[in-house]
């Protein structure tokens, strides 16, 4: 009887993360998918100099490109939600590097305080939730 409860609770458990893990992928998806088409169809908008220089365009739609890739990457960890580890810790490396490479601007002095801030949060969520991922049985 006592075990037959503690596995039913750890099932619900596992639904509850992984709804909170699905928002979670879907968020950061649709985040990443909406930016990359915005700077595929419009470089300049986030980058006005792009205007001027084709090379720069160029670079920013091929980073649109990826952008999209990456948002695709989080909805097919919500589809294929008991096969998503491995790519989930792709995108921790991916967010890792983003990250790493806006931290070092801004401590060289290229950038204010908030673009490693808010490039940072994507990793860290990442991280917690393959913290999760691990310390709930079945959860991976």
């Amino acid at each position: 009887m006592i075990q037959s409860r503690r596995i039913s609770g750890d099932h619900g458990r596992n639904v509850e993360i992984k709804k909170a893990n699905s928002i979670i992928y879907g968020l950061l998806g649709a985040i990443a998918i909406v930016y990359g088409i915005a700077n595929l169809v419009f470089p300049t908008f986030m980058v006005p100099e792009a205007a001027r220089s084709f090379p720069l365009s160029h670079i920013l739609r091929e980073q649109a490109a990826m952008a999209i890739f990456i948002g695709c990457m989080f909805l097919w960890c919500i589809f294929s939600y008991e096969r998503r580890a491995a790519v989930h810790y792709f995108l921790m490396v991916f967010a890792f590097l983003l990250a790493a490479i806006h931290w070092f601007d801004y401590l060289r002095g290229h950038l204010n305080w908030m673009a490693p801030l808010y490039n940072t949060v994507p990793l860290i969520v990442l991280v917690l939730m393959a913290i999760k991922m691990r310390s709930v049985p079945g959860a991976v």
